[in-house]
């Protein structure tokens, strides 16, 4: 059986990240297993031609997410980075396109601001802190689509200490950025030389906890490590954790995933008739919202991702709202891809539940990542990632009394510096 210090499920930004991070312990080895025959998770990028492709999944990143962006840093990867242009949103409703002050009530906010300052972000929701500072009217016609359009599923219920979190910002990169592959080529470039083993395309069937360290079943195959380390959807956890770890799982078990259909299109410039934007938030709408690749401009072609809200419409009633959306003919779509993504729905009870988690795995050999914790971003993702890295380096340093080529104190900084 193939012995390992660390095995990590789930090759998305979330075990990329940690995966890099534990790598800094001189002479741990690492295998990272991944289900699908790519790496990325939510990064999930469509290369339609050589020099274009659209995003499927998550789509904007920040030099906010300062733990994923050191790792770029450490391995020469900020000057690869591709700027985004800047583009603005815009709200979809009944067909008419509005600027987000066109839907902003300045009465209302003049005279809600003042008592809504007073009022903290801890144990409230999006609807209950925003409503109170914008005003319920602002906060449903304005803050509420858009909160939708950002989370990709209703979001009024959202914890809201765990949106627009105050982080600092790696100044060497640029605001707002992407890869010059898309961000699935972001996470790909994570493994590029990386002294760790990555495994595509294998599906971890079961999980056995054995005295000193888990069996990991892969389909007719076992592998063994010391410490696993699950970063994948919280569903997937509580499935492969219920018998070695069944109450850990019932709680994990409790949070809800949200289901979102995206369907990506690729037409011809000149046939689009909607302006040059970022995106559309849809109000009332069969959408969530549609993301562009203007931000990154083409000669001769547009892309559009539809990020449709679940069981609402079928294949061709989608395709008939985006011809409407963009103002072409069905005949006028060059390339079509859908995929369905997840998400966990999160809600302020989760706050809670998150700490109980984290106290069920402290002092032990799992150690758990993901968008679950803290926020469903790509930088809460690796924020996390960070933290358990340093957790698993500490544990072993704790173990073996010093655990030698570790740096504490940038594995620390890394961590403490993001929360």
């Amino acid at each position: 059986m193939d012995q390992y210090d660390l095995i990590i499920v789930g090759g998305g930004i979330s075990g990329l990240t940690l995966a890099c991070r534990a790598a800094q312990g001189d002479g741990i080895s690492i295998l990272v297993l991944e289900r699908e025959a790519r790496l990325g998770g939510c990064l999930n990028t469509w290369q339609v031609e050589h020099d274009f492709w659209v995003e499927l999944g998550a789509h904007t990143a920040y030099n906010s997410y300062k733990s994923l962006l050191q790792v770029l840093q450490e391995r020469q990867g900020l000057k690869r980075l591709t700027r985004r242009a800047k583009l603005g949103y815009r709200f979809i409703d009944e067909d008419r396109l509005q600027s987000p002050l066109a839907r902003l009530g300045w009465f209302e906010l003049i005279t809600s601001l003042p008592f809504g300052l007073m009022r903290g972000k801890g144990g409230a929701t999006l609807a209950e802190y925003y409503g109170a500072l914008f005003g319920r009217r602002n906060y449903a016609r304005l803050l509420s689509p858009a909160f939708a359009a950002v989370l990709s599923q209703p979001a009024d219920g959202y914890p809201a200490q765990w949106l627009f979190r105050r982080k600092p910002r790696l100044k060497a990169a640029p605001r707002k950025y992407t890869w010059p592959t898309g961000l699935q080529g972001l996470a790909e470039s994570l493994v590029e030389g990386a002294p760790f083993e990555v495994r595509t395309g294998t599906a971890v069937t079961a999980v056995r906890k054995r005295p000193d360290g888990y069996e990991i079943d892969t389909g007719g195959q076992s592998v063994y490590c010391r410490y696993l380390a699950m970063a994948t959807p919280p569903d997937a956890v509580a499935h492969l954790l219920v018998d070695s770890h069944p109450h850990l799982a019932a709680r994990l078990s409790a949070i809800p995933m949200a289901e979102i259909e995206s369907l990506a299109v690729v037409v011809e410039a000149k046939r689009v008739k909607l302006p040059a934007v970022a995106g559309l938030i849809g109000v009332h709408d069969a959408f969530y919202s549609v993301v562009s690749r203007d931000y990154l401009a083409h000669p001769r072609l547009r892309g559009f991702t539809f990020h449709f809200r679940p069981h609402r419409l079928d294949g061709d009633a989608k395709l008939a709202r985006i011809c409407e959306v963009l103002g072409i003919a069905p005949d006028d779509i060059l390339a079509q891809r859908e995929v369905r993504n997840r998400l966990p729905a999160l809600e302020v009870s989760h706050v809670s539940l998150m700490e109980e988690v984290d106290d069920l795995i402290r002092g032990g050999r799992l150690f758990l990542t993901g968008n679950y914790f803290q926020g469903i971003s790509i930088g809460d993702c690796a924020d996390r990632s960070t933290r358990e890295a340093y957790r698993l380096l500490k544990t072993l340093r704790m173990q073996a009394g010093s655990h030698p080529g570790v740096s504490s104190n940038h594995i620390m900084g890394a961590s403490v510096a993001d929360a």
